[in-house]
């Protein structure tokens, strides 16, 4: 009696474990084709693919952060933030989905709810360079033109190189309507010449 009750366990065992390793290699066929598509910037073509990976392991946090970004650069912001609060709420203590997040938001040109996570995510890491220029960004777009300049001018006296930032104080003596600024630190920029002194900032 006891071994056909083992010999029982053993072939449930075995058709439990073939089941998961069914899923799971699903998972990774249609994740992959979806991942290869994506890659090629072909977005919209990748969703069904994701979604289908999700159906067979709904809780892959790689195969969540791409369906979100194609969601997103396909345009589909409510269904891009869809995705990337569930990955909040499944990593909350992870910064870079909280800023993948705020980012949709920006785009869905919801503000005040990327400034809220970006100031969050300050508040943890104050030394985080890419959310205060993100932060910044999101004041050029909503306008608030003072903030924006307090920030990139507090980013570029600790580092005059930095790019993206001097791209992103252009932007803003442009929309003050400091046009020959603007136009200089263009010009820089360009020709790669040498970042602007923290006296000429």
């Amino acid at each position: 009696m006891k071994k056909i009750l083992f010999l029982m366990l053993l072939i449930v065992i075995a058709i439990v474990t073939t089941g998961v390793y069914h899923l799971t290699q699903q998972a990774d066929i249609c994740y992959y084709k979806g991942h290869d598509l994506f890659v090629k910037a072909k977005y919209k073509d990748s969703i069904p693919f994701f979604r289908e990976s999700l159906l067979h392991d709904p809780k892959r946090s790689k195969t969540l952060t791409e369906l979100g970004y194609a969601y997103l650069w396909a345009g589909h912001y409510p269904e891009a933030i869809g995705i990337f609060q569930r990955l909040v709420a499944s990593e909350p203590k992870a910064l870079r989905v909280k800023k993948s997040l705020a980012n949709v938001y920006s785009w869905n040109k919801e503000y005040a709810k990327a400034e809220a996570i970006f100031l969050e995510v300050l508040r943890t890491d104050p030394k985080d360079r890419g959310a205060q220029k993100e932060l910044a960004e999101i004041y050029i777009w909503d306008n608030k033109l003072d903030l924006a300049k307090a920030i990139l001018i507090a980013l570029l006296q600790n580092n005059p190189g930095d790019a993206r930032a001097k791209l992103l104080y252009g932007k803003t003596l442009l929309y003050s309507g400091q046009t020959k600024e603007a136009i200089r630190i263009f010009e820089e920029l360009s020709k790669g010449s040498k970042p602007a002194t923290k006296e000429n900032l």
